[in-house]
């Protein structure tokens, strides 16, 4: 890759919101799955596991980035859905079983569609993610001060489940 190229792309990761940096990834998690299925068509069998292993590089990012304690139900199901995927992958990779890729790419397509969906609407609300973090942070301190602390306060908001 060109040095130049592989820069700005660098710098555009570091400097990118949040929601843009998932919007991202999971472009770039759908264009590697198509890529893996050009390569069964092509019966390329390391088009079809590098770009498998791309994939479940940018789930494994996924993953841990979950915040299952404070995302309660919502993240541990996504997290479900992340093990599923990546279970799919290994079984296309390993028994080159082009129907599990098939299953992925529905579901990884699917989820890149909600979550842009999700943050237009609240980018659309006059919300980023940014304000977001500091308005959280800011109630997170003020209530360090309160000594009736409520605990059960579900506030899900779409950016409490991203890195």
């Amino acid at each position: 890759m060109n040095p130049y190229l592989k820069q700005y792309k660098q710098t555009q990761m570091e400097t990118a919101p949040k929601e843009e940096i998932l919007l991202m990834l999971y472009d770039g998690a759908v264009r590697f799955l198509h890529l893996a299925k050009e390569g069964f068509a092509e019966k390329n069998i390391e088009k079809q596991h590098n770009n498998i292993v791309k994939v479940q590089n940018i789930i494994t990012e996924f993953e841990s980035s979950l915040d299952r304690e404070a995302g309660g139900e919502f993240a541990q199901n996504l997290f479900n859905l992340y093990e599923f995927m990546s279970n799919q992958l290994f079984i296309a990779n390993v028994k080159k079983d082009e129907q599990a890729l098939d299953i992925v790419i529905k579901h990884m397509t699917a989820l890149r569609d909600t979550w842009k969906e999700a943050i237009r609407k609240f980018k659309t609300s006059g919300n980023t993610l940014a304000d977001y973090e500091i308005e959280k942070s800011n109630q997170t301190q003020s209530s360090e001060y309160e000594e009736d602390d409520d605990e059960d306060d579900e506030d899900a908001s779409i950016g409490e489940y991203i890195v």
